[in-house]
Order: structure tokens, then C-alpha cells, then sequence
């Protein structure tokens, strides 16, 4: 048989028992050892990350021993794991094994209660006959900011029950950054997504909230629901679910915390996003978040939660069944976390004795998950895979998470197997199967094992649903019905269509010809970059004549299916006929033509087109798209316009502090500067400015002015 769980990096034999308590433990901590025989992963250095800030995974701090111009190789961020990410997120969710700087990133949420976190990936390097999976863990750091664009200020706001406190001004919260004229700020709040306040509401007197909306300067974007607070208060307040308010209208809004749930944990938070987006290119210079503190007088500190009292905490599965967890089974209690936010983190099970696993992934095991999900029936136990003739009992530790990360003591479920007295033939192992797109790989004995009492070799396997995205042959021919002695032979094979698809599935009908079972074997489809990239937003851009434009990231825009959006290529194919494009690296710095650019670069504002051919009022360029795939894929050719506008013909102005006066000693000679004398034309440069003199010098007496032609 083999082993239990193929998320498993340390394959286990049955003459390893005595080991197994250290390796579940390993498993759990996420710990891989880059030195541990057959382990794909080389180097894993983990990250540091600033207290709500982001970091990017850098060169060398994940390496994998893979030979990457022979195998293909993923990394895919595991989500169903409730206990890892805990006050973070680690993006994208899919990326190549050489992976590239600012390409994958950790984003920390500015909880102060944690200071560490870890993010559980799952590794795939696919062979042209096999898939070979390993999970490890990345481990964060989290330290404190040294420069922080928000700061806490000495003012900490209290409430007392059901109370209101003070307004969030600038003496409990400050924002330092650099102001510029392009540079927009902006504070964001959604409690929804973050579930904080925990115990309070944040409102806002109704004018207050009126005028901010009303400021054409601000763009604010509240969401309030109408609720008129008990009398005696004073005024109107209106709660605050959704915000979008500039950082220097958000300290003078009058935003506060009011209580509203007791008993509640001694402090609550209000948790806000700064963003500074730059509004030349509409992207986002810098982010950071802050959790702010909200005391809470008379409460008592943060209690852990603790079992229920109505569940069994007893669990009867059949043999190889996949059994759903209920309530009625394990439950837990929290005076002051809601039952949905509650985390169940398995301590100890040994792999041996079965694994718990998601519905939306039944094969893969998972060692947390959330109390919602247990109430809506989504996490099972699948038993081991191993056949026994009487009932076997195994006991798995479980310990409870509230929202602030206190953790209860171990609780012990018992799981009874039953034995299974049945002659119809039954899946006893079902791992589904993990390719890459357009992959074509065997359905082996290792992924799905049928078992059946009284004669295996009449078991024959139908196809009777499924195969959206792929089609399944055996022995080469297309077919629909095979037997046992196909899966072990390897002649099985599900064929992927190349689609952008990411699962697919298949459900097969298992007779012995008396009894007849079905079963739902999963396809798990990791995407491959094989799609160019496109443009998103191309918008007619406007140059005054003989000027240099900045060409917008909002106004010239692509994106990428498979791969960063930020390291897409803009090939020029077709230079433009009355400009060129110029890169200006930065504020003050000589620009250069170039004949290709970056999605960052235009996001970074640092592309511009500068118009030189002053008879030409409309303008083109062509370019093609590319990726960082070896070979690239190239988009189809875009035409990108350009309008450029005239310049009403002036004659050219004096400069306002011109002198248009020079003394000259006698048998002295002066330059002439543009001190003395300088005009200005807008639609020219100074450098053509042409002065041409009328009049040769003359004497002038100071009675009387020479007429002037």
C-alpha cells in the first residue's frame, strides 16, 4: 500500500511507526529540511516583512532542485489551511518555480497580536509521465516598521460599555509621506472583509459624513445604514461599513468607535488601509496598514475558547468512506469570538490512521479548517486505505483558535472504522489526479485502488459523467469502460484539451455485475504560460504640439492570463512618425528613446512621447506584446494613437523681468544676455527664437526718443 497522503514531503513504510509522532509534528510546523533525501526543495530562507507592509519573495529564497529546462515547475499557495495566513496573504496563488522579483509577494495586514505567520505551498513538478507533489512551509517573520507612513499618536482612545469614544483625529493616528502634486492619498476601511471592530460599530456624525461627500476634492465613497442612536447622544450618527476618504479629510470626518457587544475582550481595533496611488499612471505607489487600538474599560482580558458541551466527540465511519464532520460530533464555545470565526487546528493524528480533508478537495489533507465550515458539512475523514477484518479505533487531538489567536486545550475525538460487510466493490483510495495544462498522464493504482470481497477480476470501471475539459483513453483508443488490471498496467490515461481550465472531473460507475457503486475522481489542472498578453485600455492620447506627454498606465494597459502583469514587454514594432518615445528614468534625470518598455515602467510613469515634427497633427505607433516565457508569447500587433493638438500662432512675449537695458563703459565691449533681453514663444523652443535687429545703434540724449520703424 502506499502511503496515506500524497501532501505527505516524508514518505512513511508500516516499519516506521516509532517515528511517526516526530514527522506528524514536522508535518504540522511546516518544517522541510532542504538537506532530507528526496526532497525537491533546496533552499527556503522564509521572509521578514514589516508590520503591515509587504515584501517580495526575492532570488534565492526559495530555490528547488528541479532541472527547469526539462521539467515543468508550480508552486501553488494552499488556501484551505485555516491556521496558516493568519494575518497576512501570499500572492499570486499560482507561480512558476523561477519565479522573478517583485513577481510574488507576501501583503501583512498590520495585526499586532502575532509575530510570525506562515504560508503552506504545495510544490508540482511535472515529468512527461508522472506528477510529483511535495507540501512544505514558508516561514514569516514580522517586525516592526522603521519608517512607517502611519503612526500611532499619544492619544489613545477608551470606551466604556455600550460607549462612544472620541473622534480618530490626528492625535491617535498620523500619516507621513512625501506630498506631491501627483501623489493622492486616500485612508480605506471595509469591516466586513476584516470582521474589525469585533465588539463595536465606527460612526460618523450625518453632516460630517454629508460634507466629506459633498467635497469635490475628496471622492469619498461611503456606505452608511440610517440608524438614529439612543437620545440624549446628541446629533445624528450613522455607521460605517465601507470608506474611501482622502488621509487629511479622514482626521477631521469625526469617525468613532462605539461598543456595542459586552462581554467583549479588554481592547477592540479599528483597522484602516493607507494607499498613496499616483495619479499620472493610477497605480499604487505604496500601501501599509495599521490596527488601532480601542481599550475597554472594566472589560477583562481576552478569554480562550473551549469545547461545547453537546457534541460526542465520538466519530463512526465505515471502512474506506469518506465521513463528514458535524457539530454533533465536535463543537467548541467562545464568550467573545462568533462560532464562525473559531479555527479548529488538528494536533495530532498520525497519517497512518487517516487524514481529515476539505469537500472542495477530498484528497488533499488539510490539518485546520474554520468552524463554518465544519457546521456547513465541508471537512470529512477519510479512513486509511488499508483493509481489516474487525473495528479499529484511532483518537485525533484537536485544539480551538479564537479571533485574537487564543487557543484552547487539546480535545479527543475517537474514530471507530467499521468493518465493511459488503461484497460491492468500493473505492478504497481516491487521490484524484494533478497535471498541467494540456498534459496528457496515466490514472495509476497509487491514485485510485478498488477494492471488492469476491472477485476483483470481474470489476469493471465506466465513465458515466465528467471529462468537460479533457477526454480519457485506454491503451492508446479512445474509450469509456476499463478494468482493474488497466489502472496497475498504466494504460489509463486522462488527456487535457489545453484549455484555461483548473479542474475538471470524472465519475465513474464501478459494477461487479451484481452491485454497482459511483465515484467522483478529481482532475486538478495547473495553468502553463501559454497565453500573450492583451491590451485592457488603449485610450487616444492627446500631445500638444512640440510638447512631451506622459504616457499613462491608465491609458495604455495590458495584462497577462499566466503570468505578471507587471513585467509584460511593449515591443515598438513601428516607431512614430512625429515623435519618439522617450524613457525619463526620474524627477530631473535626461530622458532616452527607447524601442521597448515595461507595463511597470508605464505604471512608474517614466514613459513619454515627445512630438518633434511640428506639420504633423496626428501620430502612430505599433507594438506587439510579450511575455518572459522562453519562447515568448507575442499578441497580435496594436496600433496606438496619438492626437496631437496645435498651438495657436502667437508672436513671441517678453519675459516679464527682462531689463531691455545694457550699460556699457566706453571702449568697452558686452554680451548681450537674455538678461537684457529675452522673449518667448509657446510654440517654439527658445533655441529658435530669432531676433532681428531694425535699427543700428543710435545716441540717445535723454530729452528726447528716436522714432522707431
Amino acid at each position: 500500500m502506499m502511503a496515506t497522503t500524497d501532501d505527505s514531503a516524508i514518505m512513511l513504510s508500516k516499519n516506521a511507526k516509532p517515528l511517526l509522532p516526530f514527522v506528524f509534528v514536522l508535518l504540522l510546523l511546516g518544517i522541510t529540511c532542504s538537506c532530507s533525501n528526496g526532497s525537491l526543495v533546496k533552499v527556503n530562507k522564509g521572509l521578514k516583512v514589516r508590520r503591515g507592509q509587504s515584501v517580495y519573495l526575492q532570488e534565492g529564497d526559495l530555490q528547488f532542485s528541479i532541472p527547469l529546462h526539462k521539467d515543468a515547475c508550480k508552486v501553488e499557495v494552499v488556501l484551505n489551511e485555516a491556521i496558516t495566513q493568519r494575518v497576512g496573504r501570499f500572492l499570486p496563488q499560482v507561480f512558476d518555480c523561477q519565479y522573478r522579483d517583485n513577481e510574488v509577494k507576501y501583503v501583512h495586514n498590520g495585526c499586532p497580536l502575532l509575530t510570525e505567520d506562515t504560508v503552506k505551498l504545495r510544490l508540482y513538478r511535472f515529468t512527461n509521465n508522472d506528477t510529483h507533489m511535495e507540501v512544505f512551509s514558508l516561514h514569516v517573520d514580522i517586525v516592526e516598521p522603521e519608517c512607517s507612513i502611519i503612526q500611532l499618536g499619544p492619544k489613545i482612545l477608551e470606551v466604556s460599555a455600550y460607549g462612544i469614544s472620541d473622534d480618530v483625529d490626528g492625535k491617535v493616528v498620523s500619516f507621513h509621506y512625501e506630498r506631491r502634486a501627483s501623489l493622492d492619498c486616500s485612508v480605506h476601511i471595509n469591516t466586513q472583509d476584516t470582521h474589525l471592530p469585533a465588539h463595536g460599530q465606527l460612526i460618523s456624525e450625518t453632516q460630517n459624513v454629508a460634507k466629506q461627500k459633498d467635497n469635490p476634492r475628496s471622492h469619498s465613497q461611503v456606505n452608511l445604514q440610517t440608524e438614529h442612536l439612543k437620545s440624549g447622544l446628541g446629533g445624528n450618527m450613522k455607521t460605517i461599513e465601507f470608506l474611501k476618504i482622502p488621509c487629511d479629510d479622514f482626521l477631521v470626518m469625526g469617525l468613532k468607535y462605539r461598543h456595542m457587544t459586552p462581554p467583549s475582550p479588554d481592547v477592540d481595533y479599528i483597522t484602516i488601509r493607507l494607499d498613496l496611488k499616483d495619479t499620472r499612471s493610477s497605480s499604487v505607489y505604496k500601501s501599509e496598514q495599521i490596527w488601532i487600538p480601542i481599550w475597554i474599560k472594566g472589560a477583562l482580558a481576552n478569554q480562550p475558547p473551549g469545547a461545547a458541551f453537546m457534541p460526542t466527540f465520538v466519530l463512526e465511519v465505515d471502512q474506506f468512506v469518506f465521513t463528514p464532520l458535524t457539530t454533533t460530533t465536535l463543537d467548541a464555545d467562545d464568550d467573545e469570538t462568533p462560532k464562525e470565526l473559531l479555527i479548529f487546528n488538528v494536533t495530532e493524528l498520525s497519517p497512518t490512521n487517516g487524514f481529515i480533508a476539505h469537500l472542495s478537495d477530498h484528497t488533499r489533507p488539510i490539518y485546520s479548517f474554520t468552524w463554518l465550515d465544519l457546521s456547513d458539512m465541508l471537512i470529512g475523514y477519510q479512513p486509511p486505505n488499508s483493509s481489516h477484518s474487525q473495528r479499529r479505533n484511532y483518537e485525533m487531538k484537536i485544539e480551538v483558535h479564537d479571533f485574537f489567536f487564543e487557543k484552547s486545550p487539546p480535545m479527543t475525538v475517537h474514530i471507530s472504522v467499521r468493518t465493511a460487510d459488503t461484497n460491492a466493490p468500493r473505492v478504497s483510495w481516491n487521490m484524484g489526479l494533478s497535471l498541467l495544462e494540456g498534459q496528457s498522464l496515466p490514472i495509476t493504482w497509487e491514485q485510485l485502488q478498488i477494492v471488492d470481497n469476491d472477485n476483483i477480476d470481474t470489476v469493471r470501471i465506466a465513465v458515466v459523467d465528467g471529462l468537460l475539459h479533457g477526454k480519457l483513453t485506454v491503451g492508446g483508443i479512445k474509450g469509456f469502460m476499463f478494468t482493474i488490471s488497466d489502472i496497475k498496467a498504466g494504460f489509463v490515461c486522462y488527456h487535457h484539451d489545453d484549455s484555461d481550465s483548473t479542474s475538471d472531473f470524472i465519475v465513474f460507475r464501478i459494477t461487479d455485475g451484481r452491485h454497482n457503486t459511483r465515484s467522483k475522481f478529481p482532475v486538478k489542472i495547473l495553468p502553463k504560460d501559454d497565453s500573450p498578453p492583451f491590451l485592457v485600455a488603449n485610450v487616444l492620447l492627446e500631445v500638444l504640439e512640440g510638447q512631451t506627454t506622459l504616457l499613462k498606465g491608465s491609458s495604455l494597459q495590458a495584462s497577462d492570463m499566466d503570468s505578471s502583469d507587471g513585467h509584460i514587454i511593449f515591443n515598438v514594432t513601428t516607431p512614430p512618425r512625429a515623435g519618439e518615445i522617450v524613457k525619463i528614468p526620474g524627477p530631473g534625470l535626461i530622458g532616452y528613446p527607447v524601442s521597448k518598455f515595461l507595463q511597470r515602467d508605464l505604471s512608474q510613469s517614466t514613459i513619454y512621447y515627445h512630438h518633434t515634427e511640428k506639420e504633423m497633427l496626428h501620430d502612430s505607433f505599433e507594438v506587439v506584446l510579450s511575455d518572459l516565457h522562453d519562447p515568448p508569447n507575442l499578441s497580435e500587433t496594436q496600433i496606438v494613437m496619438l492626437d496631437i493638438e496645435s498651438i495657436p500662432h502667437q508672436p513671441p512675449k517678453e519675459v516679464p523681468d527682462a531689463r531691455r537695458c545694457l550699460v556699457v563703459k566706453e571702449t568697452d565691449v558686452v554680451l548681450l544676455t537674455q538678461r537684457h533681453l529675452h522673449f518667448v514663444d509657446m510654440g517654439s523652443p527658445d533655441g529658435d527664437v530669432t531676433y532681428t535687429v531694425t535699427t543700428p545703434p543710435f545716441y540717445v540724449d535723454g530729452q528726447s526718443m528716436p522714432s522707431t520703424s
